[in-house]
């Protein structure tokens, strides 16, 4: 059960990165983070989008295990008038396009050690914010574009 309130989406994302950092440097990962200055708050249930970025991360860096490490690169910024945009992007070997078109589907997983269930409840928490989640994915790397709305009155 998410409970929404105003949520600082980048100071939220830095906190996680800071828990990542041994794990990153252990894998040989390079993390670039870009925050837009003075963004307004989302509304949003911090132990949900928690879920959700560590998520992206932990699939991230196993995508890039399996190449010796790689760039993640967290982007975040005012999309429009209503609307943060957060870009979470990987320089791993991209997603199969089979796997790719049911990404977001319960049981659907490219790791061996995975549920599949990562993404597809990933999905849910987004909706749940009334915001949006999409993938790219291509030999080379794989983006995560996510748009969550401003919280009321910022």
């Amino acid at each position: 059960e998410n409970k929404l309130r105003p949520v600082n989406v980048g100071l939220l994302v830095q906190n996680i990165i800071e828990k990542w950092d041994a794990k990153l440097v252990r894998n040989d990962v390079k993390m670039v983070y870009q925050c837009e200055e003075e963004l307004p708050m989302i509304a949003g249930d911090p132990r949900s989008l928690e879920q959700v970025f560590t998520n992206l991360i932990s699939n991230a860096v196993e995508a890039m295990k399996s190449q010796n490490g790689g760039t993640l690169a967290i982007k975040i910024e005012r999309a429009d008038e209503t609307n943060i945009k957060i870009n979470v992007s990987d320089t791993g070997p991209g997603i199969p396009e089979e796997i790719l078109k049911n990404l977001f589907t319960p049981f659907v997983s490219f790791s061996l050690q995975g549920t599949g269930l990562g993404l597809a409840i990933i999905k849910e928490i987004i909706a749940a914010h009334n915001g949006k989640i999409t993938v790219e994915s291509f030999p080379g790397g794989t983006v995560f574009y996510i748009t969550l709305p401003i919280a009321e009155g910022e």
